[in-house]
């Protein structure tokens, strides 16, 4: 499996603390099945540290250096949405994955930002391919799942947190997860492993929840087939959106 979303860099963001809890997150992942893992660390935030390209490559050779090689380091950058993301694109102040076209990006956690839709467009207008990450853990898209298809349909793809297909992200997640997954609205699943301990890098466990919801198949897609491609930098297709429910009876109503 490949993990396109961990916070494995030590000492950049809220993931690994040291070098020691980066050695313990790459054994667990190891051990999980995970052969190739994108370090994610946070940038535009206002909590992190927020390096430049050429420092995040410099930080993957020496984690990689010392993880050895049962577990390939990949640089990235999960970018928070902001009005200044564009320049920020055009001006290659983020990692997109592995230097190719495509990139990580950040809701808040509560809402979704004003002309966000615009922005995410704008992303692919400079050569960015966006990858919204763990939106079904977004307060907003909780209650309306369905505003994903439209972003889909923009050219956005969409990547959901292991730990939320399993229940770990409590029940609204896992209920929006399964939503999104019955919808062909996921694209990508990813560990967004921060601790060995607490948000450890497992996918397996997500994996297998996908594929009792969409089939092995469909599953392997979202762990291997579309995060290669994203490596490579080579375009992905999937299925459109399914048409989602009125509104009456969405998921909006269900946790009014």
């Amino acid at each position: 499996m490949i993990d396109i979303h961990s916070h494995i860099i030590p000492e950049i963001d809220d993931g690994a603390r040291s070098l020691e809890e980066a050695l313990e997150m790459a054994k667990i992942a190891v051990a999980d099945g995970i052969d190739k893992m994108v370090a994610t660390p946070h940038i535009f935030n206002g909590a992190s540290s927020d390096l430049t390209p050429s420092e995040i490559l410099d930080r993957v050779a020496r984690l990689q250096e010392a993880i050895g090689d049962k577990l390939k380091i990949i640089p990235g950058n999960e970018v928070h949405i902001s009005h200044e993301i564009i320049d920020h694109a055009k001006k290659n102040r983020f990692m997109k994955i592995n230097q190719r076209s495509y990139t990580l990006v950040e809701f808040p956690q509560l809402s979704i930002p004003l002309r966000a839709g615009d922005l995410l467009w704008r992303l692919r207008e400079a050569g960015v391919h966006p990858i919204l990450v763990h939106p079904e853990r977004n307060a907003e898209i909780q209650r309306r799942p369905a505003i994903l298809a439209e972003f889909i349909a923009s050219g956005v793809f969409v990547q959901v947190t292991a730990m939320s297909v399993t229940g770990q992200f409590g029940q609204a997640a896992r209920a929006c997860a399964e939503i999104l997954l019955k919808h062909n609205c996921v694209h990508f699943l990813a560990t967004d492993t921060h601790r060995p301990a607490k948000r450890a890098p497992i996918l397996s466990k997500g994996r297998d929840a996908a594929a009792a919801i969409v089939g092995e198949a469909k599953a392997r897609r979202f762990v291997f087939d579309n995060p290669l491609a994203v490596i490579n930098g080579e375009p992905i297709v999937e299925d459109d959106p399914l048409p989602f429910e009125s509104p009456k009876r969405s998921l909006w109503r269900f946790f009014r």
